[in-house]
């Protein structure tokens, strides 16, 4: 569910490895990540840290999910910050602030999805 995904490798049940295609403007790259998951309660919160670079940069973020349920139903409420470095993080902090929120909310929309069951929204 992590657009771009090249490759997912587990390292362990709070540990995963990634390779995600990442692009802005004439810049494209495969970047290797690490995340790990910082704080966890099931069914109701998530928070993980990632770090990783590619040839055209680095990349630091925190990401926090927290599932709300109210008059049975389930709102899912995110938040990401994202510092990215180097040739990529040159095109401004704010361009590629706004390429990887998008990356984020996609695939926080594709949790979302598979949790619903469906691809209708709440």
């Amino acid at each position: 569910c992590i657009p771009g995904l090249q490759k997912l490798d587990k390292v362990s049940n709070e540990e995963f490895t990634v390779v995600v295609r990442v692009g802005v403007a004439f810049i494209k790259d495969n970047f290797t990540i690490k995340f790990k998951v910082v704080e966890s309660e099931t069914g109701k919160h998530a928070k993980f840290t990632g770090n990783g670079s590619g040839k055209s940069g680095t990349m630091d973020l925190t990401a926090v999910m927290d599932l709300i349920e109210a008059s049975g139903k389930t709102t899912m409420n995110w938040s990401a910050n994202v510092s990215v470095g180097g040739k990529i993080g040159s095109l401004g902090q704010r361009v590629m602030g706004g390429q990887a929120e998008k990356i984020i909310k996609q695939m926080f929309d594709s949790i979302e999805e598979n949790l619903s069951g469906s691809k209708e929204k709440a």
